[in-house]
C-alpha cells in the first residue's frame, strides 16, 4: 500500500472510531482479517418511482414493481463481505429475486432487485415493504417502503426539459432531442416523433421517478423546418403531448 493510500486508510479509521465504530478483526468469510480492519453495521435503502425523496412506488392491482435494494458496506481497511438481503411482503403479494446475496468489498456500494406484485384483488392504499441487509455471525440493517395500490387517475404527465423548445433551432453536425416527464402517479411509456417519424420511444418501468428519453440525431443535411412532437402516457391511459417547431441551422 503506497503512502497516500496508507493515510487515507488511516483517516478514515479515526472518523468512524470517533462515531462509535469498533476496530476488530474479522471472521473468515465475512470481512478482511488484517488488524486494521475497522468493522460497522452494513446500511440498506430502497430506490422508488414516486416522486424524489418520498417513499413508494404506485402499483395497480396484478401489477409487479420492481425495487433495488441498496446495500452500503461501511468497513474501512476490510476484505470484502457477503451480504444477504430479505425483503418482507404483506399478506397476498408476492416477492422474487433473482439474486438475493451481494458481494462488496470496505467501503463500496450495490444492489439487489426485488420485483413485489400485489394481489389482483388488492384495495387501494399504501402496503409496507421492508428490506433487511445482513452479514452472516456480525450485523444487519433494515430499510422501508410501500407498494401504494391505486385504481383510479384522472390526471395526465407532466412534460419538461423538452429539447428543441417551441421556436428554438439547432446547430452543428448531430445534436440530442428529446424530454422528460413525470407523473402523480406513474409514466408508462415515452414516444418522440419528428416530422412525424418515431425515432424513440422508453418504457418506463424501472425505478427513477422521472423518465426520459433522448435521441441523437444526424443533422448535417437537414438544414430546414422540422416538427418534434413529445408524448407521455401513463398507466391509467392518460396522455400528455406537446410539440415544438424548430429550425436546424
Amino acid at each position: 500500500m503506497s503512502k497516500r493510500n496508507r493515510f487515507f486508510v488511516v483517516m478514515a479509521m479515526i472518523t468512524l472510531l470517533a462515531l462509535g465504530a469498533t476496530t476488530a478483526t474479522a471472521a473468515p468469510g465475512t470481512g478482511g482479517s488484517t488488524s486494521g480492519c475497522t468493522s460497522s453495521a452494513p446500511r440498506a435503502s430502497i430506490d422508488n418511482t414516486w416522486a424524489w425523496g418520498s417513499p413508494g412506488s404506485w402499483g395497480m392491482p396484478g401489477q409487479e414493481l420492481k425495487y433495488a435494494i441498496d446495500v452500503f458496506n461501511n468497513d474501512v481497511g476490510c476484505g470484502s463481505s457477503n451480504f444477504v438481503v430479505t425483503v418482507s411482503v404483506p399478506n397476498g403479494f408476492s416477492v422474487s429475486m433473482p439474486s438475493s446475496t451481494i458481494t462488496l468489498s470496505s467501503a463500496s456500494t450495490g444492489y439487489v432487485w426485488a420485483y413485489v406484485t400485489s394481489p389482483a384483488t388488492a384495495a387501494d392504499g399504501n402496503y409496507p415493504l421492508t428490506a433487511v441487509v445482513a452479514r452472516a455471525g456480525n450485523s444487519s440493517a433494515a430499510a422501508t417502503s410501500s407498494y401504494k395500490v391505486y385504481s383510479s387517475d384522472t390526471v395526465a404527465p407532466k412534460l419538461y426539459w423538452e429539447n428543441p423548445a417551441d421556436g428554438g433551432s439547432l446547430s452543428g453536425r448531430s445534436a440530442y432531442v428529446g424530454f422528460t416527464s413525470s407523473d402523480d402517479h406513474a409514466v408508462k411509456k415515452l414516444n418522440l416523433d419528428i416530422d412525424g417519424v418515431s425515432v424513440g420511444r422508453v418504457l418506463c418501468d424501472n425505478i427513477s421517478s422521472d423518465c426520459q428519453v433522448s435521441y441523437k440525431w444526424s443533422i448535417r443535411r437537414v438544414h430546414s423546418q422540422h416538427t418534434a412532437t413529445f408524448t407521455s402516457t401513463d398507466w391509467m391511459g392518460n396522455v400528455a403531448t406537446k410539440t415544438a417547431t424548430f429550425s436546424v441551422n
